[in-house]
């Protein structure tokens, strides 16, 4: 069936859950966690730490939930992880996997391209194993702020054409490898002071800094073919001119900047809506998902519980009801998840 086909029999609750990738609680396969994938119909499912136990424990929920999806009549789900290296990194010794170094001890090895390939490897044989096809990484911020509160180290380095080499070395690696990789923090986080888990960044600098710096790592991405790109929760007034704005609510960022000037065909990502710099600037969860859908997301991130998820999920029904959020925006952004699914063998995965 093409994708085309497999959108226009989609009902409306299920293509809003292809556009949304939740969080959830507990290492178990639930009774609540199965109402959730067969009511919501989810796209994407997101592991954190709280969910990882053992290998054999990850791979059996994971097994467990793509069996369901396919039960339930809906394409196979993209398993995501935060698997960078460093400090953030969901898969950990103490649960018997291998730990990795940071973004920034690569970017200082004697070979950092080949330590990007090597890592990125080893990495994604272990996600495989246990299911995950796809990594919310490489960080493609340029580290050029030593205040940066939450990026630093998560960084390849401060020399864009470095974190550019590193960045295609370790995106070209884990998609030979078959994993999804997710460039971020579109359009770049590296310059900001402020964590954008509390509070909204602002990034002052004129469109010629943006495009000689912040811009580099993120296009050479692109060209690489890139499966992801998730965007930042930051202010670019350079961009986007309404007064704090996050990028992942702007049509100006999302779809102006990197739909039709960089020309990126994959799926644009937000970073987890819940996070402080969408709730103080007067975003709260639900809102913030409408918003960003309009702006062009294809794929929502969420950190939360049940009920939010379905909160959410209510939320972007209900807007598309009333055209809020027109219907050919969201078929575009169900067509290009159901196209990356294919594109990596996930679409069948539940089969």
């Amino acid at each position: 069936m093409t994708i085309d086909r497999l959108v226009a029999r989609m009902t409306l609750e299920q293509k809003a859950g292809q556009v949304m990738a939740f969080g959830f609680d507990g290492v178990a396969f639930t009774p609540e966690l199965r109402a959730m994938v067969e009511q919501l119909h989810p796209g994407g499912l997101v592991r954190f730490a709280r969910n990882v136990e053992s290998p054999r424990q990850l791979a059996q929920l994971n097994t467990d939930l793509q069996r369901i999806a396919k039960a339930n009549g809906d394409p196979g789900i993209i398993i995501s992880i935060d698997q960078e290296g460093g400090r953030v990194a969901r898969l950990r010794k103490e649960n018997g996997f291998a730990e990795f170094p940071s973004a920034q001890s690569i970017g200082a090895s004697s070979d950092p391209t080949g330590t990007a390939r090597q890592i990125a490897r080893a990495m994604a044989v272990e996600m495989k194993v246990a299911g995950i096809n796809m990594d919310l990484a490489p960080v493609l911020d340029v580290n050029n702020n030593p205040a940066n509160p939450v990026i630093n180290d998560r960084s390849f380095g401060a020399d864009p054409a470095l974190v550019a080499a590193c960045g295609i070395a370790f995106i070209e690696t884990l998609q030979a490898e078959g994993i999804m990789a997710v460039g971020k923090h579109f359009p770049g986080h590296g310059d900001v002071s402020v964590d954008s888990h509390v509070a909204l960044p602002i990034v002052p600098h004129y469109r010629a800094r943006l495009d000689a710096v912040e811009f580099v790592p993120f296009k050479s991405a692109i060209r690489t073919g890139v499966a992801g790109m998730m965007s930042a929760h930051i202010a670019f007034p350079a961009i986007e001119s309404t007064p704090n704005l996050a990028a992942t609510l702007s049509r100006k960022v999302m779809t102006d900047l990197l739909r039709d000037q960089m020309k990126f065909a994959g799926i644009r990502m937000t970073d987890s809506l819940e996070m402080g710099a969408l709730q103080t600037s007067g975003y709260p969860v639900p809102a913030a998902a409408i918003t960003a859908l309009q702006a062009g997301a294809d794929l929502l991130l969420f950190n939360c519980g049940h009920a939010m998820n379905r909160q959410a999920h209510a939320a972007i029904v209900d807007a598309a009801l009333r055209g809020e959020i027109p219907a050919a925006r969201l078929d575009e952004a169900v067509r290009r998840v159901l196209i990356a699914k294919e594109r990596f063998g996930v679409l069948d995965e539940s089969g």
